[in-house]
């Protein structure tokens, strides 16, 4: 876990880990990252190999976070802003926007692992200043760009390098979360019309590279700010507003849907929402950004989640 607490200069980084199930925590050395208004990320592809953010710089560590040190990404000039990281079991990967005024671009960027080695991959871009995810799987790595109401082109890779563009899960219209759960299947979280404190949220798979299909419809109470699923058909999506903190979920595939999590009064995003195994996951509440934090843990696939002690 990697979030800021107080320290002598004020706040400082700081980053605890813990390898039996958040009974205890101990702390780590922390990258020097600044408290930007960008979400505070952090990434593990293994034990030795991570990668954090700021939004603005791009940190790794291939000592199990012993060091950090900054890395470059090549072509990447003027303005950059790290929307995103994710990695195979053979690549690491961050959406970037880089560029000034009408010259941003929006691209992949990836490095094999164990390396700092950060280049564009070729033609995985679309112009303007845009975001939306990445989702992998064992090798495989699916990835939507796009600039909202203008553009929206998605890539997959079977085995995390050899991209080639796919049919997109959602809309040019539609904010896009992406989820794997199996190596060949995706499904997406496609987010729209959103109002105050609402937004339809529909769930699409595409199974084996076919068409995309429509699962069902997430409730609408709140903007979606996570997604993610697992093996056994369950979806999980995080939302704020309508006066709470959301956290829906549907355990058979999209067809039915329930909200185990909603925290209300303090409206506060769910973020880093993921799943380790089909029982074990996590999301933050708040962050460096917001007026408060905490985590919450689920070990019964979703049903029920409880805030860890840090």
């Amino acid at each position: 876990m990697l979030g800021f607490a107080p320290c002598r200069a004020g706040s400082c980084p700081t980053l605890v880990s813990t390898s039996d199930g958040a009974q205890t925590w101990q702390p780590r050395t922390a990258p020097r990252l600044s408290s930007t208004p960008d979400q505070t990320k952090i990434h593990f592809a293994n034990k030795l190999d991570g990668w954090t953010t700021d939004g603005q710089a791009l940190m790794a560590t291939h000592d199990g976070a012993g060091t950090w040190r900054r890395v470059r990404l090549s072509g990447a000039a003027g303005s950059v802003s790290i929307a995103k990281l994710a990695s195979t079991d053979r690549y690491a990967y961050a959406i970037v926007t880089y560029g000034v005024g009408s010259t941003k671009t929006t691209q992949l960027y990836s490095s094999p692992l164990g390396e700092d080695n950060w280049q564009p991959v070729a033609g995985v871009a679309v112009p303007g200043s845009g975001g939306w995810d990445i989702a992998t799987h064992g090798s495989a790595a699916y990835v939507a760009l796009g600039v909202i109401h203008t553009s929206l082109r998605m890539w997959s890779a079977a085995d995390g390098s050899g991209w080639t563009e796919v049919q997109p899960l959602c809309s040019v219209d539609d904010a896009v979360r992406l989820s794997s759960a199996k190596p060949d299947d995706v499904e997406g979280m496609c987010s729209f019309r959103p109002e105050r404190g609402y937004m339809e949220k529909q769930l699409v798979e595409s199974a084996g590279s076919a068409a995309p299909v429509v699962l069902g419809y997430a409730p609408n109470t709140g903007i979606t700010t996570g997604f993610t699923t697992t093996s056994d058909g369950t979806a999980v999506v995080a939302g704020v507003g309508a006066g709470a903190s959301w956290l829906h979920a549907s355990f058979d595939n999209g067809a039915t849907w329930e909200t185990p999590l909603a925290i209300p009064d303090v409206q506060l995003p769910m973020l880093d929402l993921d799943f380790q195994d089909a029982t074990h996951g996590v999301v933050v509440w708040g962050g460096p950004a917001w007026s408060g934090a905490a985590v919450y843990r689920t070990t019964d696939g979703g049903h029920t989640w409880s805030q860890l002690t840090l």
